[in-house]
């Protein structure tokens, strides 16, 4: 698959920026990567790697905003001279609505914006985070007001090229999706984790798994969420009035003991949880999973994949879960495929390690 770009300018080699670079040289564009950050680390490490060059911005023909929102035009106030006139623009943020006001008031009007949002993250973050397979089977957002069909297309064709599969949207639509499926879940995280410090007892040694799991974005960097959810305030502050509006709802419930409300409310909220599509890159089938008993030991993670890679087979996902120094702990690990499992299964229970560690499927 061909790119109609030969050279591609990336501002932001963190996790996401890194990882377009790292895909577009694994995938093989032939054109220059060229790349701008203000940490040294990521520019440094991205260089010595060979994934960018550190010079030739002239005649940059797609630029990739791949930094906080907040940062946009400063930052492409500095790269604009080096664009060609008919430069396409496109960006990463997980805000759209502000993207698209800020950048196309600075650009040229033979130049074109389109927004762009991956659909993929971690907690972790830099370039060292970055991973070239990062975006594969992932949805990636487009949002584009001046209906360019060509310039459409190319873009499009470039999030192919990474793996990921386009979704175009308007920037307004984009936005409110996010602020209930991102922002707003980013926000509940961080006052439940904040709320466990509000107490005089120390309560985070007693936290179990489900209260880690849905927590877990809270370890996102607090300045990058910041920038984002002060972006898209508007979104945000109408869904937590309709989410408190709904909390306060099921309080009411619970001390009049409403049992049958609160039943109902809890049946159609596994039902409607159900329905979440099970195709994006981040998803395991729990038939996919695997439970390993262990103990907390140095070697311990890397006997177990060692015994799978010998086999070559493939790792989607794995995690401790539950763990605490020197006692039992669990070992989850996810695979591709059913059989991939099974394999995996039959490989670990018949290893010296698997007649002490047991091992259970996941379900």
């Amino acid at each position: 698959m061909e790119i109609d770009f030969k050279n591609i300018t990336i501002i932001g080699l963190g996790l996401i920026g890194g990882s377009i670079a790292k895909a577009l040289k694994e995938n093989g564009f032939k054109g220059r990567i060229c790349g701008l950050d203000t940490n040294s680390k990521n520019l440094d490490k991205a260089f010595i790697e060979n994934i960018i060059v550190q010079e030739g911005f002239d005649q940059t023909d797609l630029l990739i905003l791949a930094i906080p929102v907040g940062k946009y035009e400063s930052a492409f106030k500095k790269i604009a001279k080096y664009l060609t006139d008919d430069c396409i623009i496109i960006d990463v943020g997980s805000v759209k609505v502000k993207a698209h006001k800020i950048i196309e008031k600075n650009i040229l009007s033979t130049q074109t914006f389109i927004g762009g949002h991956p659909m993929v993250g971690s907690e972790q973050s830099g370039f060292e985070a970055a991973k070239a397979h990062l975006f594969e089977n992932a949805y990636y957002f487009l949002t584009d007001q001046n209906n360019n069909q060509e310039v459409l297309k190319k873009v499009e064709c470039l999030i192919n090229f990474l793996g990921a599969k386009s979704v175009i949207i308007s920037p307004e639509l984009h936005d409110l999706i996010v602020a209930r499926t991102s922002h707003l879940p980013h926000i509940n995280a961080a006052i439940m984790v904040n709320l466990l410090q509000d107490k005089e007892e120390s309560l985070i040694d007693y936290v179990g798994g489900g209260f880690r799991d849905i927590t877990r974005i809270a370890s996102g960097n607090p300045n990058l969420w910041t920038d984002i959810l002060t972006n898209n305030y508007q979104e945000i502050i109408e869904t937590i009035d309709e989410f408190t509006h709904n909390l306060n709802e099921f309080r009411n419930a619970l001390k009049e003991k409403k049992l049958q409300w609160i039943h109902s409310q809890l049946t159609k909220a596994k039902e409607y949880r159900e329905r979440i599509p099970k195709h994006f890159s981040d998803w395991i089938e729990q038939d996919c999973t695997l439970f390993i008993d262990v103990k907390n030991q140095p070697g311990m993670v890397a006997e177990t994949t060692g015994i799978l890679a010998k086999q070559q087979i493939n790792i989607k996902d794995i995690e401790i879960v539950h763990s605490r120094e020197n006692i039992p702990g669990v070992l989850k690990i996810g695979f591709y495929s059913q059989e991939d499992k099974l394999m995996a299964k039959q490989l670990i229970e018949s290893s010296d390690f698997g007649k002490n560690n047991p091992v259970h499927i996941g379900g």
